[in-house]
């Protein structure tokens, strides 16, 4: 078997002692790596050339001008790095013509032949020398106790250069930062996974010891991510083991139909719940791609919810969040989880590439949530499924509020709207017709109340009454009690975000609005 050289830039070996002798006239901006020194001595031997490679011209070849011009062609079309000819003068147009085939262009001062003994003597040692440097590497990154820790050492062998885990497109893991005019390095971690991959972007030039390490962190990085997976599947036992008694719909498919239904009575208020349950779900239920799509979100909940088990269900997670974390805060995590991008509440902190440790690129994920006492956690688990199968991909619907994703199920935006310009033309007509049909949902969502619906909205009481008094002028009554829930649904289907709330603010009172008033 023959084993490929490992290779060595250019830069370093005419900076070694072997470049001593030798005169560059044209270096390319952005050396190749050097893998084979080859002495040409009848033209016979050109047809030895090959990639990566140093063609060095005997003196009784190089004779003239043409003779280098051709040796020039020949190197670009072998994919050779540079030729090295007898001490001589050249033109313009041969330095020019170097240039243009990106080849480097020497003279050597001592006899070719030993300029060749050298330069292959001084290869070896920087190859050796390479050798040496990616096994201590190995080491380093071998003794990492994640991979986070592990893609640090990288960046750090590379100069502090940009390195990525990239798990689906999405980055899971980065340390660094790209330098100007980096050039990318990729290396897939396992075959079988191909759209798990290792990305650095390091100088031009370095571009060969790159490959050569991610090749050789590869295997290490894919054990650690393993391990990290199996702890998970460690942590969320119990939860498993919960939903299997339950006889939740999440195990063993998130698709599987619940028959159970719920009584009002069942359903606790926010303000004395004690638990939300979180479901996770991919679009289409596609167990391929949540089982693709698992590191990235493993990683990123430890990063939203540290010490929250997250458990893995066909087709997408659940776990249960304790309350007392409050629903702005739930908010944040769940948009970082999402997003990538940490929270308002500093949950991730920031690597030198975007996206920091929780990694870049927003997650397809459905998301259903539903609140209550620790004792409902089986009808809890149940309600959280049925709102992440309403929810849209990047979407986060409450169990509470419901009614607009239902909504979307039974009357799609652009019949609605097709219905609306029909029954109300003037209401689409008018420039405010947003914040009117808002101002009437929020109003109709309050039950009458004009001070609940300001406050769902953050205006004034008297702002609400004037959109209402518009909307009655556009031809929308509130007055007739079978055009109410008409109204209410044809709206709700027009406005994309609708004026419920995912995590709503709690009402406040009468009493207490006039108060601030």
């Amino acid at each position: 078997m023959i084993v490929p050289r490992r290779g060595v830039n250019l830069t370093d070996l005419l900076a070694s002692q072997a470049g001593d002798e030798l005169t560059p006239h044209h270096l390319p901006e952005h050396p190749q790596a050097v893998r084979e020194v080859i002495i040409i001595t009848n033209v016979d031997d050109v047809l030895s050339v090959g990639p990566d490679s140093v063609v060095l011209l005997g003196e009784e070849l190089a004779l003239g001008g043409w003779v280098v011009s051709v040796a020039l062609r020949y190197a670009w079309e072998r994919h050779a790095v540079a030729v090295i000819v007898s001490e001589q003068v050249f033109s313009d147009s041969i330095i020019e013509l170097a240039r243009r085939f990106g080849v480097a262009l020497l003279t050597a001062s001592a006899a070719i032949d030993r300029a060749a003994v050298s330069l292959a003597r001084e290869l070896g040692a920087l190859e050796a020398g390479v050798l040496s440097r990616l096994d201590a590497l190995q080491s380093r990154v071998a003794k990492s106790a994640s991979p986070q820790r592990a893609l640090e050492a990288l960046a750090t062998e590379f100069g502090g250069a940009g390195v990525q885990l990239v798990v689906g497109g999405i980055e899971l893991f980065g340390a660094g930062q790209p330098p100007a005019d980096s050039i990318e390095v990729r290396r897939v971690l396992d075959a079988r996974e191909a759209d798990c991959e290792l990305r650095a972007f390091v100088a031009r030039g370095q571009q060969e010891f790159a490959d050569q390490a991610l090749a050789r962190a590869a295997a290490t990085i894919h054990s650690l991510l393993m391990a990290q997976e199996l702890a998970d599947i460690d942590a969320a036992a119990p939860l498993l083991s919960f939903a299997e008694l339950a006889d939740t719909p999440v195990v063993p498919s998130l698709e599987a139909e619940s028959t159970t239904t719920f009584s009002r009575s069942e359903a606790r208020s926010r303000d004395t719940a004690s638990l939300t349950v979180v479901v996770l779900r991919v679009e289409g239920n596609d167990d391929l791609a949540a089982s693709r799509l698992a590191p990235v979100v493993s990683q990123r909940w430890r990063t939203a919810f540290p010490k929250l088990p997250l458990a893995r269900a066909s087709g997408g997670w659940f776990a249960f969040v304790p309350h007392e974390r409050g629903d702005a805060k739930l908010h944040r995590s769940l948009d970082s989880l999402l997003t990538g991008q940490p929270g308002r509440a500093g949950l991730a902190g920031q690597s030198g590439i975007p996206g920091g440790t929780g990694g870049a690129g927003r997650l397809g994920l459905a998301v259903g949530l539903a609140s209550g006492s620790v004792d409902e956690k089986s009808a809890l688990l149940r309600r959280a499924h049925l709102a992440s199968r309403l929810a849209r991909s990047g979407e986060v619907i409450d169990a509470e509020n419901i009614g607009v994703p239902l909504l979307r199920r039974l009357l799609t935006r652009e019949d609605a709207r097709a219905l609306a310009e029909v029954s109300y033309p003037d209401l689409l007509a008018d420039p405010q017709a947003d914040e009117i049909m808002r101002a009437v949902l929020a109003y109709l969502d309050a039950a009458g109340s004009g001070t609940s619906a300001a406050l769902r909205l953050g205006v004034h009481r008297n702002t609400l009454q004037g959109r209402l008094r518009r909307a009655a002028e556009l031809g929308v009554s509130l007055d007739r009690p079978e055009l109410v829930l008409p109204v209410h649904l044809l709206l709700a289907a027009i406005v994309a975000d609708g004026p419920e709330q995912n995590f709503p603010l709690h009402d406040q009172t009468d009493q207490e609005m006039e108060s601030h008033e």
